[in-house]
């Protein structure tokens, strides 16, 4: 078994990610159809068309990060950020834990991971003097958690159990955004603690 780890490009240049496949997960096909911002789904739209060809590489990651992973088959990564699920999201608790794990195994890379299922990662964390995210099973501290708000233009702050929160407003909202276009690279607002901007905004693709 081998993680597929991916060359991302456009604002992700520079980032690699561990992608999993948007197509055959279940919370993402229930979700395709809503007025979220799953309803405008970058990744179904790409995974129809011109990226194709990369589904068979995000099902293997899917498959594999969805059971327990050997600690001997966890990889060693060379990068200094990585991205989980740029395209994707959580499948189930084992694919959190094999998150979790693998991050433990590379201390020296910040992994940085969206995802809107806060009823798993919550099994994991918990609140502490609702300021810092205390650790209770193992949630290491090169995982940064990013809520991802599925609701479009209702900009919220960084819920329970998370580092960050991901919004996304629309074309010509006057709501203040500090996600424009730059590349994630240069900027790494959510891809450090320390950034001093926990709420980002951006507007919808």
């Amino acid at each position: 078994m081998t993680l597929h780890l991916s060359k991302m490009s456009g604002k992700l240049t520079g980032i690699p990610a561990y992608n999993t496949n948007t197509t055959s997960n279940e919370f993402c096909i229930r979700q395709k159809d809503t007025d979220t911002i799953c309803g405008e789904c970058y990744s179904h739209r790409m995974l129809a068309t011109y990226r194709k060809s990369c589904i068979p590489a995000f099902e293997r990651n899917s498959v594999a990060f969805a059971e327990w992973i050997d600690w001997a088959d966890l990889p060693f990564i060379n990068a200094a950020f990585v991205r989980l699920n740029g395209h994707g999201e959580l499948i189930n608790e084992t694919h959190f834990v094999n998150i979790i794990r693998l991050a433990r195994k590379n201390p020296h890379t910040t992994f940085a991971l969206w995802t809107k299922r806060a009823s798993i990662t919550r099994k994991f964390t918990k609140p502490y003097n609702g300021k810092n995210l205390t650790l209770r099973r193992g949630v290491p501290n090169n995982l940064i958690l990013v809520f991802s708000n599925p609701r479009i233009n209702k900009v919220i702050g960084v819920p329970r159990g998370f580092h960050k929160v991901f919004n996304n407003v629309s074309k010509g909202s006057t709501e203040p955004q500090n996600c424009t276009g730059k590349k994630c690279i240069e900027c790494l607002f959510c891809y450090r603690k320390d950034s001093g901007i926990n709420v980002i905004v951006e507007q919808t693709k």
